[in-house]
């Protein structure tokens, strides 16, 4: 677009020039010179003509490129926009190492702005095996506030991993058959069927030993039914038996997250765990009920009580004894900003009028440096602060969609989105003054630019 502007203003002046000099041969036809400039002028006209049609033409077919392009992509978003709520399954790797096949449903899509990266899914499981596997319920109802949050916000992976849903197959499924059962956390335990009814299947979990009954909404059935082909049965081993984990061998446990202090030891609480029965990523406990993750041991500063502790947990300052000791910092810090205040504050008047006085009498105004209008400096200086100016209104714009996305954020907080507000307003006002300070350098660089082109002729 400025190509063609100056283009343009580029052909009135050169029209403007071949009309000066037409009205001089009229006075004086003989003038070999003024001849040879207006066959000049008009061969330069005519060159000029050409490339402002170029520069349209180009101009046009960009335009529609644009506008195909963006039908492309909103006939993509549609068509990508169809699977969300979708069932699907993936690829999920546990954090103690072990791949699983897991069913999903689609969240949301992410469909991104480049058209080389990879469209990403956002799924939730259905058969979750584990805590971090649930879905977080106030994410659900965009009422989370934890980034690190214990429980599921979806899992995002690439659409080209996803594969197809697994229907549940209850054909000949009948005792000793396999399947997940959910219990009252709303976890999927393995188990080994003992009994079938019409209305309840009977499950002997692994964990416990003990049989239980459970509706068919609360069983997924591991195996497919024996009259598939073999084909289909590799397919299946391969993709749904192994759901979960099994149970991990002494001698390698160490080697996982789990007990991982376990690496300078003989690994004794880990092999007499397993010798009970243990099972990683299941709950301690007959029926695997009971905590997942192990007890740490916080060390408590000299001096805090578990009094203050609590307090400090309630007001949410603090949700481990681990960053007590930041609250504790921040604490003395602000006392010693206190105590030095008052330290200040306890001089004397007269040593304050004493201080004033010698100030003055030292100090030397100088006068202020006199800015020189910007038709007054150098054309290099002119574009250095053309660029200045451009890289200070990036900034600009930055800032306030940093501020924009905080106060987002703390929306319910209506004396943080005041603050934020106003600081909003001022980088605003302070990105109109960069505005007009930029239409003027722009002004005066092409003012020049067109007296640069007088000169010529």
């Amino acid at each position: 677009m400025a190509d063609i502007q100056d283009t343009e203003s580029s052909l009135e002046t050169y029209t403007t020039q071949l009309s000066a000099v037409s009205a001089a041969l009229t006075e004086s036809p003989d003038d070999a010179e003024l001849k040879t400039l207006q066959e000049d002028l008009l061969e330069l006209i005519s060159i000029t003509e050409n490339t402002l049609l170029n520069l349209k033409k180009n101009q046009l077919l960009s335009e529609i490129a644009e506008e195909e392009k963006v039908e492309e992509k909103e006939d993509n978003d549609d068509d990508l926009s169809s699977f969300v709520g979708m069932k699907c399954s993936v690829e999920y790797t546990t954090k103690w190492g072990t791949i699983q096949q897991q069913n999903c449903v689609v969240l949301s899509v992410d469909i991104p702005e480049e058209t080389e990266s990879e469209t990403t899914l956002k799924l939730l499981f259905l058969t979750p095996s584990s805590r971090e596997m649930l879905p977080c319920k106030q994410y659900l109802n965009s009422n989370c506030r934890f980034e690190n949050c214990r429980y599921s916000h979806g899992y995002e992976v690439s659409i080209s991993k996803i594969r197809e849903y697994q229907e549940p197959n209850f054909e000949n499924f009948d005792k000793g058959k396999r399947c997940l059962c959910k219990n009252e956390e709303e976890l999927w335990v393995p188990g080994t069927v003992t009994s079938v009814t019409k209305e309840l299947i009977y499950v002997k979990l692994d964990g416990t030993g003990v049989a239980e009954s459970y509706s068919y909404d609360d069983v997924f059935p591991l195996y497919s039914s024996e009259n598939s082909s073999d084909s289909d049965m590799e397919f299946e081993d391969m993709n749904t038996v192994e759901l979960l984990p099994s149970l991990p061998n002494v001698s390698t446990a160490h080697n996982a997250k789990f007990g991982g202090w376990e690496e300078h030891t003989n690994s004794f609480g880990s092999r007499m765990l397993f010798s009970m029965g243990y099972q990683a990523g299941k709950g301690l406990g007959p029926r695997g009920q009971g905590i997942l993750e192990p007890i740490e041991a916080d060390v408590i500063p000299v001096g805090i009580s578990l009094d203050s502790i609590k307090e400090l947990r309630e007001r949410r300052l603090i949700r481990t004894v681990s960053k007590l000791n930041v609250v504790l910092k921040q604490r003395a810090k602000r006392k010693a900003e206190h105590a030095q205040d008052k330290v200040q504050l306890s001089v004397s008047m007269f040593s304050m009028i004493d201080e004033v006085y010698k100030s003055r009498n030292s100090k030397r105004k100088c006068p202020p440096k006199s800015k020189k209008p910007i038709n007054k400096v150098s054309e290099k200086t002119v574009r250095v602060k053309s660029v200045t100016i451009e890289n200070d209104i990036l900034r600009c714009k930055r800032r306030i969609g940093d501020l924009k996305k905080a106060r987002d954020r703390n929306r319910n907080d209506k004396n943080h989105c005041c603050r934020v507000q106003s600081q909003i307003d001022a980088e605003k006002a302070k990105l109109d003054n960069l505005l007009n300070n930029q239409k003027s350098v722009e002004s005066e660089l092409k003012f020049r630019t067109e007296k640069k082109k007088l000169k010529i002729f």
